[in-house]
């Protein structure tokens, strides 16, 4: 496990060095956001906020986003020609991906 954690802590790091890692968040909070208040719930009828409909939203936003991302970050390694020093290491291929999806 120190493996993959290693792996997604080095990930993290060139992740959020990009200008990428921003838009996704951007991109994440708009749709959540967009879906919760005006087509979600009806806080202005009912008076009360519900955060249930925030989580069902982030659900199926992250349902797309997270894969997305961890294909992306695959094929930057292996357009760069890092993936073979990565796959070099004494680490599996499992290890490999669940640490690029953490």
């Amino acid at each position: 496990m120190k493996k993959v954690w290693i792996i997604a802590k080095r990930e993290l790091n060139a992740f959020f060095n990009s200008l990428t890692a921003y838009l996704i968040v951007i991109l994440f909070l708009a749709f959540t956001g967009l879906f919760t208040w005006l087509f979600g719930s009806d806080v202005f009828l009912v008076g009360q906020a519900s955060m249930s409909v925030f989580f069902a939203v982030s659900y199926w936003t992250l349902f797309f986003f997270v894969p997305a991302i961890t294909m992306g970050m695959l094929a930057e390694e292996k357009r760069a020609g890092t993936i073979e020093l990565l796959l070099t290491k004494s680490v599996t291929d499992y290890q490999v991906i669940l640490g690029k999806f953490l």
